[in-house]
């Protein structure tokens, strides 16, 4: 005996339905985290660490982390590089720095004195005038602050 659907849209609507919505939720499963929130994650998890290898000029312990690419100080101030991306032009840097002052800074490109940051939105940026280079920087806590650098 042979079965006819044909009349029977219903079934496909709800067939059709299910599929999609297998679809949207495996697009949201596979949804990478983006470097600034993997960066703030580190940063409020390690917290009393790098403060620590702060106080004590060490940053050993801050090298170990992972997630930590390198690690730069001049003293006071600290910048840690925790990742990039891209070739050429397309070349991305993103990390965190620790600001003494409590305040946003340039730590890739740019320089505060000439080419000062501009509000953007939850944070500050700068975007070179006669090129593409540009840098973002968006507070992550008291004293640190998340950085991206493209070139």
């Amino acid at each position: 005996m042979k079965k006819d659907f044909r009349g029977n849209s219903t079934t496909a609507w709800i067939a059709l339905l299910i599929c999609v919505m297998l679809l949207i939720s495996g697009c949201d499963s596979k949804k990478e985290n983006r470097p600034q929130d993997e960066v703030a994650k580190l940063v409020n998890r390690n917290y009393t660490v790098i403060l620590e290898d702060i106080k004590e000029n060490d940053f050993s312990d801050t090298k170990a982390l992972e997630g930590v690419e390198e690690v730069y100080s001049d003293g006071d101030a600290l910048q840690v590089d925790c990742g990039g991306s891209g070739f050429g032009s397309e070349t991305n840097y993103w990390g965190f720095y620790y600001s003494p002052e409590d305040r946003p800074l340039f730590v890739w490109c740019g320089d505060e004195w000439l080419d000062p940051l501009q509000e953007d939105g939850n944070g500050f940026s700068y975007h070179e005038s006669n090129g593409d280079n540009s840098y973002y920087t968006e507070k992550i806590r008291d004293n640190f602050y998340y950085y991206e650098a493209h070139f």
